[in-house]
């Protein structure tokens, strides 16, 4: 499975940062009825042991579903996709909100007509070459074969090459389809994740569950954990923790779509609960996330002034990687790399880190807590005395929504 070899890679990058000692478990443990699939990570610095379940929701199978359209049929789809989104006025407010995010959501469209743009210039010398050699007859029939052929041609090999302008125009079209409710299969997916969450903080074998939603998986995963808490409002009100991380986050492309009042209220009703821990980690530097304010903010939703969630911080990317690392990737323009980041092992030991949230012996909230401004400069994986951990022995349950 491709998410626990790049998980096994990143510990072991972890691992050194740190000097700890990392196992990441070869077994993978399938749950076909969620779907999702689990593997055990133990980590051990000094006193601390911890025992993880490291489980992936998937709905890959869905990606991979959308990803095999036929080209055309898929640039018919955008076409479509950025009409509702212009006339819905989601547009204007994707602007306002994160300029790059609407740009990033546009850059699809942009190389479409782009390579529209060269095929067509293509197919124009290809008619006046076959003028010029006195095929009159043919000319524009070969003229509009080789501006289709290129066109198609180069959109192929863009799919093939990495640069993932297939896959944001399927993400756009799907998260729009999922603030109008017409993505049946995923919101039905959801709904397995929500009773899979709710069996695993239930059963009480973990000391914290802690559900990671990053990129598109955030909406997935707030969906999902309101959605438990609705079936059954006190079902994590007995565990030792429990806790929401979104990163890189992109639940607002959703939330500030007009139709998408249900998604909103279901945001509300996760700020104004106080069994639940959720914090929410974006970055400027990355085009791909809302990096402004808190969703409940950004949304000017109805909630207390005290309340509890979610937590809100910046990761600021020098205190992720080392500098030729930031240049070397803002050089090549490597967006997605820079979007994958909150959930990779860092190069230097900084108050956001990753797997020292999910592998270290401290709660999600004490993390959170003792790093705040003004506290710890390093989110340390290192047992330290700091009241509400149970002592160095620790188990704890990552969820994490796949985002592929």
């Amino acid at each position: 499975m491709q998410q626990r070899r790049l998980a096994g890679l990143n510990l072991r990058r972890f691992a050194k940062l740190w000097n700890v000692e990392v196992d990441a478990g070869r077994e993978l443990t399938e749950h076909p009825e969620t779907p999702s699939a689990s593997w055990q990570i133990e980590m051990r610095s000094g006193d601390a042991r911890v025992s993880v379940v490291y489980e992936i929701l998937r709905w890959d199978d869905l990606v991979a579903r959308d990803f095999a359209v036929p080209l055309a049929h898929k640039f018919l789809q955008g076409f479509g996709t950025l009409w509702l989104v212009v006339t819905s006025g989601l547009l204007w407010r994707l602007w306002r909100t994160a300029p790059w995010y609407a740009g990033a959501w546009l850059y699809p469209i942009a190389v479409f007509i782009g390579a529209g743009a060269l095929g067509a210039a293509g197919g124009s010398l290809v008619e006046a070459g076959a003028v010029e050699l006195e095929f009159e007859e043919i000319s524009v029939l070969l003229g509009v074969a080789t501006w289709a052929l290129s066109w198609l041609g180069l959109l192929h090999l863009l799919r093939r090459s990495g640069g993932f302008v297939v896959h944001l125009m399927d993400d756009g079209r799907s998260q729009l389809r999922y603030a109008r409710q017409k993505e049946a299969d995923l919101h039905d997916r959801v709904g397995a994740f929500a009773d899979r969450i709710r069996a695993v903080v239930q059963e009480g074998a973990a000391d914290e569950v802690l559900v990671v939603g990053h990129s598109s998986g955030s909406f997935l995963a707030i969906d999902a954990v309101s959605r438990a808490y609705e079936a059954e409002p006190g079902f994590s009100h007995t565990a030792p923790s429990f806790a929401l991380l979104t990163v890189g986050a992109t639940e607002l492309m959703v939330a500030l779509h007009p139709a998408a009042g249900w998604f909103r209220e279901r945001i509300r009703r996760l700020a104004v609960e106080p069994a639940l821990f959720w914090a929410e980690v974006v970055g400027p530097w990355d085009a791909l996330n809302f990096p402004r304010r808190d969703p409940v903010s950004e949304l000017g939703l109805q909630t207390p002034p005290d309340r509890p969630n979610p937590v809100f911080r910046r990761a600021f990317l020098t205190k992720m990687l080392k500098p030729a690392t930031i240049k070397s990737l803002r050089r090549g323009i490597k967006v997605f790399r820079l979007h994958f980041q909150f959930i990779m092992a860092n190069e230097v030991q900084g108050p956001y880190d990753y797997f020292g949230l999910v592998c270290g012996p401290h709660f999600a909230r004490t993390q959170f807590a003792r790093t705040a401004i003004g506290g710890a400069t390093r989110m340390s994986p290192h047992l330290q005395a700091l009241g509400d951990d149970r002592g160095p022995v620790l188990e704890r349950r990552p969820t994490q929504d796949a985002t592929l």
